[in-house]
């Protein structure tokens, strides 16, 4: 094929000249070339030929007139080929993705198409073409380039993408200058400016915004902008001429990591106990003040200021969400003037909050606020009793002016309350300054009331009185855990003649238990010298439980006391105990009554509280067996029952374990896992090989088996054998029916007559399932006897007897004694 374009061209009528150099030229390519001339015509067409190569153009524009020839294997143009011819890109830079226009396929005129529309519309280097036609060798032209056009457009080559405010966007930005055709212009060198087009949250754009273009291409390196936001955009463009522009895909502007806190939403004014509205709010914020979107972290609030004391009530401590943490429900509970709040987040904290203040609610119950101290029976109680109005949350409510009234309310001596019992509310505080009881005790309160508020009692003050007449329980023995001490301590009171506390006695008072519903015993000092009449017992305990507990309290010289009742109850569960016994059962069978074990605390009570896995399982296992059912249970009221269990296998001497945690655990008394009923049948005893007649020795035994395989030892039923598999045709002899002695039945003159190998037995039972026994063998025994098994059949005098004669040794069953090789001698009987 040619492709130089320096090839020799010869002239359509070549003269000797002509041919002389044509064919130098094809020897100097090492082409065989046949000389022609008007005397000599050419050959048919074998390979096309460039004869006008395409030429170096700017991408889109004519790549000049090319002419492809049809030529013989000589070189000759074949002026009679005028078929198609195909052009299309061989190789190049710019390819993939090139493309050829124009008129790609033109038919040949006088043996030559000529195409001279190409273009190619990228850019690129040592592009070549490809000539082709049907059944002719194709041409591939030499060499040449594309250029991209003039600058037409811009385009990111390299988009922005996300990254954090005040970061570099990374990888760089990259602007390319393209042709018409999306070339890159390799030849634009002008300054490209970088500005944000969209801009949804104000962002600058810092770094080094004009960028000369270096073979077209425009790179950004150092771009950063400073505030996060969604939805960002980049312009890019030229001054000119031509002044170009492209804007960017969108991308995310991210907050950097937080550096501090901020209150984006500050606490108003509000009445103590209600909700700070609307809702403190605070921001995570970046170094540059951005809210830092992935902060998650938990923000506590706290006081700043309290000139109240207050408490900070709600929820203090939330999880910022996108670097929001919302405080939708705090609340003060005291009033005060000038509250400020701080809130924290690790190394991260807020300045103090602008101050606010908390107002008092409306007034809703009463307290007291200088409480009634101990006095002497008839005696003013000083200092004077105060009693304010207040909130629900405790504060004073000045407002407040209505009356006030005391009354008693713990009455431990039946006293009367005397002097001004109802006072009028000055600035929310009513003061009473005659109040006196004329009946000592030992914990008396006060009730004050006012119309529409909630009442208060006072803490317990005491009245004194004269010497002791009686003794009571001043303090009542409480509920408590068995074996622990009670508590409060119980206090027995003497009282003079008109119940006041006689405080001047100091006698011994016993103790003892009264109503004793748990037959508990009473431990501890029960023995006590009264001081300033009140004799206290602090290490009172009872080990057993039980409901109604009551303690009577005896002096010398005074009636006996009663307290009220009073309960105690388990301790926490110490041990575990068998409390209903696992009993015989038949195998398989779940136990009956239900195997129950009892969590018992360190004095032996049920420990109620208990609701803890209690787990059983075998203890002594004396066959062996399995135990199945719900072995793990979760108490209830410290009592597991196991209603499920059983176990497969029979035997005498079976235990229980049951065991939970750091329980002590507890094994069961011994107990009989019976056989069930008879279900099965096995041979126990295999039948053994034996000679034919001979007896089956050793015995062969069935035995009947329950459903989990165990002996059933009740079964007294009639077991049958017979011959199952019988390869000799034989005769079983003896006894085949035996009834079972504890579910065995052994059968001891079981014989077979017949000889063969593979005989099997089977053994049934009224409503057991049968069995088939191993295979044996029987044997035949010593020869007894012959007998012609081919008898000799009539001949010609002379002839030999045919079929053979055939004489069999048998045993005296008749079997073939197969063991018999002595001779045997034939001779004629009958002799007519």
């Amino acid at each position: 094929m040619y492709s130089d374009p320096s090839a020799v061209r010869f002239p359509r009528r070549p003269n000797v000249f002509a041919r002389l150099t044509r064919a130098g030229a094809a020897m100097a390519l090492g082409v065989a070339v046949a000389t022609c001339g008007s005397d000599a015509p050419t050959a048919g067409a074998s390979l096309l030929f460039f004869a006008a190569q395409p030429v170096n153009a700017v991408a889109g524009a004519n790549i000049g007139t090319i002419r492809v020839e049809a030529r013989d294997a000589s070189g000759n143009v074949v002026r009679s080929f005028t078929g198609n011819v195909t052009i299309t890109i061989a190789t190049g830079s710019g390819t993939p993705g090139a493309t050829l226009s124009g008129t790609i396929t033109v038919s040949a005129v006088d043996g030559t198409a000529t195409f001279s529309n190409l273009s190619i519309d990228r850019s690129g280097l040592g592009y070549r073409l490809t000539a082709t036609t049907t059944s002719l060798t194709p041409a591939t032209s030499t060499p040449f380039d594309i250029s991209a056009g003039p600058l037409s457009a811009l385009a990111f080559s390299v988009q922005p993408s996300q990254f954090t405010a005040g970061g570099t966007i990374n990888p760089a930005v990259q602007i390319t200058a393209r042709d018409a055709l999306g070339n890159t212009v390799t030849s634009f060198t002008g300054n490209v400016t970088m500005v944000i087009g969209t801009n949804p949250a104000g962002g600058s754009l810092s770094g080094t915004t004009a960028i000369a273009a270096i073979s077209g291409v425009a790179t950004f390196s150092n771009l950063s902008i400073d505030k996060s936001g969604s939805g960002y955009t980049l312009t890019a463009s030229t001054a000119g001429p031509p002044a170009v522009g492209v804007t960017s895909a969108a991308f995310n502007v991210l907050a950097g990591p937080a550096s501090q806190l901020v209150f984006s939403t500050l606490p108003g004014n509000a009445v103590a106990g209600q909700p700070l509205s609307p809702a403190v709010v605070v921001t995570a914020r970046d170094a540059l003040g951005n809210t830092a979107t992935g902060f998650t972290a938990n923000v506590t609030m706290g006081f700043g200021a309290n000139p109240g004391g207050a408490s900070l009530g709600g929820t203090t401590t939330v999880a910022a969400v996108s670097g929001v943490a919302t405080f939708s429900n705090l609340t003060v509970n005291r009033t005060g003037t000038g509250y400020t709040l701080v809130a924290s987040a690790g190394a991260l904290s807020t300045p103090a909050s602008a101050p606010f203040d908390i107002a008092p609610g409306a007034a809703s119950q009463l307290a007291f606020l200088q409480q009634p101290t101990t006095t002497t029976a008839g005696s003013a109680i000083t200092p004077a009793m105060t009693v304010a109005a207040q909130d629900a949350q405790g504060n004073v409510v000045p407002s407040f002016t209505g009356s006030i009234t005391l009354a008693i309310g713990t009455n431990p001596g039946g006293g009367t309350l005397s002097g001004t019992t109802t006072v009028g509310a000055s600035s929310g505080v009513a003061s009473f300054t005659s109040l006196s009881i004329n009946r000592s005790g030992v914990g008396y309160t006060l009730v004050a009331a006012a119309t529409g508020l909630t009442s208060s009692t006072s803490a317990n003050f005491d009245i004194t009185s004269g010497p002791p007449t009686q003794i009571d329980f001043g303090v009542q023995p409480s509920s408590a855990v068995a074996g622990t001490a009670i508590s409060p301590a119980v206090v027995v009171t003497a009282r003079d003649a008109l119940g006041n506390v006689a405080t001047s006695f100091t006698g011994n008072v016993t103790v003892a238990i009264g109503t004793n519903p748990g037959g508990g015993t009473l431990s501890g000092t029960t023995t006590v010298a009264a001081v300033s009449g009140a004799a206290t017992f602090g290490t009172l305990a009872i080990d057993r439980v039980g409901v109604g507990y009551t303690l009577t309290a005896a002096a010398s010289g005074f009636p006996g006391a009663t307290s009220g009742p009073f309960d105690i109850t388990a301790g926490a569960a110490s041990l575990l105990e068998f409390t209903v016994q696992p009993s015989t059962t038949v195998a398989g069978s779940p136990m009956s009554p239900a195997v129950v074990v009892t969590a018992r605390d360190a004095q032996g009570n049920t420990a109620t509280s208990f609701t803890g896995n209690v787990t059983v399982a075998i203890g002594t296992n004396p066959s062996s067996g399995i135990l199945s059912g719900t072995t793990t249970v979760a108490a209830s009221g410290g009592v597991a029952s196991f209603s499920t269990l059983s176990i497969d296998k029979s035997g005498v001497g079976y235990t229980l374990t049951a065991s939970s945690g750091a329980l002590t655990g507890a094994t069961s008394t011994a107990f009989e896992i019976q056989p069930g009923s008879g279900s099965a049948l096995v041979f126990t005893v295999q039948p053994s090989n034996a000679g034919a007649g001979a007896i089956i020795a050793p015995a062969i035994e069935v035995t009947a088996r329950d459903a989990a395989g165990n002996v059933a030892t009740g079964f007294t039923g009639n077991v049958t054998v017979a011959i199952g598999t019988n390869p000799g045709g034989g005769t079983l002899s003896g006894t085949t029916t035996v009834g079972a002695v504890n579910g065995v039945a052994s059968f001891s003159t079981l014989s077979i007559n017949r000889s063969g190998v593979g005989y099997t037995l089977t053994a049934a039972a009224t409503g057991l399932t049968g069995v088939t026994s191993s295979t044996f063998d029987i044997s035949a025994g010593a020869a007894t006897q012959l007998v012609f098994t081919v008898q000799p059949t009539s001949i010609a005098a002379g002839g030999t007897i045919t079929p053979g004669v055939q004489v069999t040794a048998r045993d005296a069953l008749g079997n073939t004694a197969s063991a018999f090789t002595g001779n045997v001698t034939v001779a004629i009987g009958t002799n007519p």
